[in-house]
């Protein structure tokens, strides 16, 4: 009886392809965020912001186009040791109130919860205060930023308030397109916003950079990928980046069980034809 063909992708396997590790994480790691120009160039503004202490910044991406590792990309140059940021990072923003957002947030930079949003604010701007007199720019980051409610962002509005001669803290939002109608509620934050930047899908040219890039990231000098493989993977993703590393990361899967050298278009076709088997958004079972 022949033995069963294992697609795990064990270290052996991945050393048998020139890889060190695991190329298509999904997970939101800065090492793997390919940095085409357009995303090279909203790091930079948002750079900007923070150095210039503009205020208020707002990112909007679909789902899958990269914001957590633009987020966490820019957290980790600003938690670098060759600058005055004192950045806090928050994957999470399910706010129904401004207490509840301000009493997390100032939890982030711990300062002590308190029962009344007046003491909560008047708190936080002592510290923020303190940490100006340390030379340090205070820097905010909310991930997930869709999921505050109108009333939560009351708290963002008022923290933006507080200002001597320059904004005291620096803040900035990463959402999903619902975020347009939170801050369509909310016209006094929305007029606060000095910068707002859509994060896209990638065209052709930057999706199989960004594939080779990994590969190259996780020790393979050559590309994995024929030509035919490339071009199925950007039509089936449309050029969103997470949709793209899901396809890879399952024709390499493919590619390990069939003990191959490169991920051919034949490969790629059954990556999609699993890809297509998850359910569509918006599909619902028929009960009838």
């Amino acid at each position: 009886m022949a033995p069963i063909k294992s697609s795990r992708l064990s270290l052996e396997s991945l050393a048998r392809l020139g890889l060190k590790e695991l190329p298509f994480r999904v997970s939101a790691d800065p090492r793997f965020l390919y940095l085409t120009s357009a995303i090279a160039n909203l790091i930079d503004r948002l750079l900007d912001l923070i150095t210039y202490e503009e205020g208020l910044a707002v990112v909007e991406g679909k789902i899958g186009t990269g914001k957590t590792s633009v987020a966490r990309r820019l957290f980790e140059i600003a938690n670098g040791d060759d600058n005055n940021y004192h950045p806090v990072y928050m994957h999470t923003a399910s706010f129904s109130t401004a207490l509840e957002a301000a009493k997390d947030i100032s939890k982030h930079f711990g300062v002590s919860p308190r029962r009344a949003y007046t003491d909560q604010l008047r708190d936080f701007e002592s510290y923020l205060i303190q940490v100006r007199q340390d030379d340090l720019i205070p820097v905010l980051m909310i991930d997930d930023a869709q999921l505050m409610s109108p009333t939560s962002l009351d708290a963002i509005q008022n923290m933006l308030n507080f200002d001597i001669s320059v904004k005291l803290i620096q803040i900035i939002l990463f959402g999903q397109p619902e975020i347009h109608s939170n801050f369509g509620n909310s016209p006094a934050v929305l007029d606060r916003v000095v910068s707002w930047q859509n994060l896209g899908a990638m065209n052709f040219r930057d999706t199989v950079a960004m594939l080779n890039w990994r590969v190259q990231q996780a020790g393979r000098v050559e590309s994995i990928f024929d030509n035919e493989a490339l071009q199925l993977a950007f039509d089936q993703s449309e050029g969103t980046p997470r949709t793209v590393i899901l396809l890879a990361n399952d024709a390499l899967r493919e590619l390990v069980m069939q003990n191959g050298q490169i991920i051919t278009g034949a490969i790629m076709k059954q990556a999609i034809k699993r890809y297509k088997q998850r359910p569509s958004l918006g599909d619902k079972n028929d009960q009838s």
